[in-house]
């Protein structure tokens, strides 16, 4: 916004300018171009140049986000360990992991209590994984959390290998 649109020889004006930063944080640089009545200069550009620093929150890092259980008989559970870390600056809250399809919960926050790591710490988890059906399993266990970098649906951990009867 400019203070005033008309200036003097020597007057001066303020002019401030503003830009959303809302999930852009890192390095930014901005040009703002100022149409002016002077012949022969119609344009000045001003540079702004800066760091957009990250809004405080809890991060989720979940190792390993893939995993192979080879091949297991169907309905026989096969103990999976996630390391779950908090890269953020605020407490994360786990609330819920679930298979992809709702058919089976491993961890309920509701029921049993939600787990809370503060920042840099690291929670080891256990779930019993059954595999449902025969065949090829490509499974996807789902991680719901406060985590800002965390999708609507939550963290997803691969799960593949083969089910025999």
């Amino acid at each position: 916004m400019l203070g005033k649109h008309t200036l003097k020889a020597g007057e001066k004006t303020e002019l401030k300018v503003s830009f959303a930063t809302k999930g852009a944080p890192g390095p930014f640089e901005k040009i703002v171009t100022i149409d002016i009545d002077i012949p022969a200069q119609q344009q000045v550009e001003a540079v702004m140049t800066g760091t957009v620093k990250e809004a405080p929150g809890a991060k989720l890092t979940v190792t390993p986000r893939k995993m192979d259980v080879g091949s297991i008989k169907q309905g026989v559970s096969k103990r999976l360990k996630l390391a779950v870390t908090n890269t953020g600056t605020l407490p994360l809250t786990i609330r819920k992991i679930f298979l992809k399809g709702g058919s089976t919960v491993y961890f309920d926050g509701v029921k049993q209590g939600d787990i809370k790591i503060g920042e840099g710490k690291t929670h080891n988890i256990e779930i019993e994984y059954i595999a449902s059906k025969p065949g090829t399993l490509k499974d996807v266990i789902l991680i719901e959390s406060n985590a800002r970098n965390a999708p609507k649906g939550g963290i997803a951990v691969m799960v593949t290998g083969k089910s025999e009867e």
